[in-house]
């Protein structure tokens, strides 16, 4: 039982559609529990002619924010329009002007103010390419969420998953939205199981470039990809640290599968669990003090929990006869995973302990893989429920459900860490 459980995993793990394409961003809002604030947003001043965007204008990618977030109902106007606004209750509003500048680089300026009084809240300036405007707007939107609900915002955050390119799964990556895809590998084998090291400067993967699957990291910067741990002639499944960037991964040997946690350098690892069932898709809580997994040793895959150092092994899941690759929130309060409910693949969440379980996708096809954003708001997942897979974005409550890819296959999403501290107050009319 043991070997054909893991035998399906590895199965579906490899030929699952794993691809990715990106075009456009559909919303689908749901009913929520959480508050929505309204925002207004008015196009930018082109201060000297107009600019030829591209994808969007810039106050177009602050309502994509707004909206993705789930924080914000947007109130869009051509113009300040306080009457609008007050009607929505926008209490504050955002703008900006743009300016070209003679070395071929833009200017903008972006403001966040006061509907009522037109009291500048704050305001920010850039100077850029056309190409980083989007950059840009994700900036000084997580600023505007900072001062608006005091918390860190996700929009200059990522996301990696695979896509099939002329036939071979790849890793790509991309902002949190799907937009400046780039491509992390280009190999002629099965790219898969992508994760974000700390700092979000590498990745790592799983290749089948020596047709077998085995630990891999790619160096964004440098562009140099290496094999990592090459002790072991099968890895897989690979998961961070989120305090030293140890990396936690499964490991196959003699027919069944442990899990092995090695340096950040991936050169040395130990064997971390000495069970006799087959564990993998190993996560960590918050502060990497436990290590959620999925094992086969009640009969059927179910996950558990257990100490850092392989100690203490509890059950999580009990409902349900197939639960697996469970994710644990930054904020340490809910788990979210995947199950099998009459044969179709759900996501739901559950507090650490196992209990107060919550389905938050149903009705819609399979759905798949959930990985949480750093502020334990939103939850990506990959989903067939349009008849092809995609990543979508969803709120905690399983509401505002967002699909950020549009044409071909993908699947595995994975968002990447916090990159800078938290931002601090430009309150009272910083430009």
């Amino acid at each position: 039982m043991r070997k054909v459980f893991f035998s399906f995993i590895l199965f579906f793990c490899i030929y699952s559609p794993l691809w990715a394409a990106i075009d456009t961003i559909a919303v689908d809002v749901g009913i929520s529990v959480f508050k929505t604030m309204p925002l207004g947003v008015v196009p930018f001043e082109e201060k000297n002619g107009p600019i030829a965007w591209g994808e969007m204008p810039p106050h177009k990618i602050l309502e994509s924010d707004a909206n993705l977030s789930g924080r914000f109902e947007v109130i869009a106007s051509q113009k300040f329009d306080l009457v609008a606004f007050s009607r929505a209750r926008a209490k504050f509003y955002v703008t900006g002007m743009v300016e070209s500048l003679e070395d071929g680089m833009l200017k903008l300026s972006c403001y966040l103010y006061a509907s009522q009084t037109k009291r500048l809240v704050f305001g920010e300036s850039y100077k850029v390419a056309v190409q980083n405007v989007r950059e840009a707007m994700h900036l000084f939107f997580d600023q505007v969420v900072f001062e608006l609900w005091g918390e860190r915002g996700v929009a200059s955050t990522k996301l990696a998953w695979v896509r099939k390119i002329d036939g071979v799964k790849q890793v790509i990556y991309a902002d949190y939205d799907g937009y400046r895809r780039r491509q992390a590998t280009n190999d002629s084998a099965i790219s898969m199981m992508p994760v974000w090291a700390l700092g979000n400067r590498k990745l790592i993967f799983v290749s089948f470039r020596n047709e077998k699957p085995q630990l891999h990291v790619k160096d964004l910067d440098t562009k140099r990809v290496r094999r990592i741990y090459t002790n072991h002639k099968q890895s897989f499944s690979p998961a961070v640290n989120p305090i030293t960037g140890e990396i936690l991964f499964s490991v196959i040997r003699d027919g069944k599968t442990d899990l092995y946690l090695g340096d950040a350098e991936g050169k040395n690892s130990r064997r971390l669990s000495y069970l006799k069932s087959s564990q993998t898709s190993p996560a960590w809580s918050p502060r990497a003090t436990e290590i959620l997994f999925t094992s086969d040793r009640g009969g059927g895959p179910q996950i558990y929990v257990m100490g850092k150092d392989g100690s203490d092994v509890r059950r999580i899941t009990f409902m349900g006869r197939y639960n697996e690759k469970a994710a644990w929130s930054p904020t340490g309060d809910r788990i979210a995973y995947t199950s099998m409910d009459n044969g179709k693949m759900n996501i739901y969440t559950c507090a650490f302990d196992g209990s107060d379980i919550v389905q938050l996708t149903s009705n819609a096809g399979n759905n798949e893989h959930p990985t949480w954003s750093p502020d334990g708001n939103l939850i990506a997942f990959a989903s067939d429920r349009n008849g092809s897979y995609q990543i979508y974005i969803m709120r905690r409550d399983g509401s505002n459900v967002t699909q950020i890819t549009k044409q071909g296959e993908n699947t595995s999403p994975t968002w990447s860490w916090y990159d800078s501290p938290p931002p601090t107050s430009k309150k009272e009319g910083k430009k």
